[in-house]
C-alpha cells in the first residue's frame, strides 16, 4: 500500500471519529447509533463479493 493512500486512510479514519463524537454530542446517542448502523450495513452490501456469471458463455 502506497505511502499516501495510507495517509489518506488515516486521515479518513480520524475525520470519521471526529464527525461521529460531534453527531453524539449534538443530536444524543439515540439519533446517531441507527444512522451509525445503517451505514454499516450499507457498507458490508457494498463491498460484499459478488460471485462470478458465466452464465453468458
Amino acid at each position: 500500500m502506497p505511502v499516501t493512500s495510507f495517509a489518506l486512510l488515516v486521515c479518513a479514519v480520524i475525520v470519521a471519529a471526529a464527525l461521529t463524537v460531534w453527531a453524539v454530542s449534538s443530536f444524543g446517542v439515540l439519533t446517531v447509533v441507527p444512522v451509525l448502523l445503517a451505514i454499516a450495513l450499507l457498507a458490508r452490501w457494498a463491498l460484499a463479493h459478488v460471485p462470478y456469471d458465466d452464465s453468458r458463455t
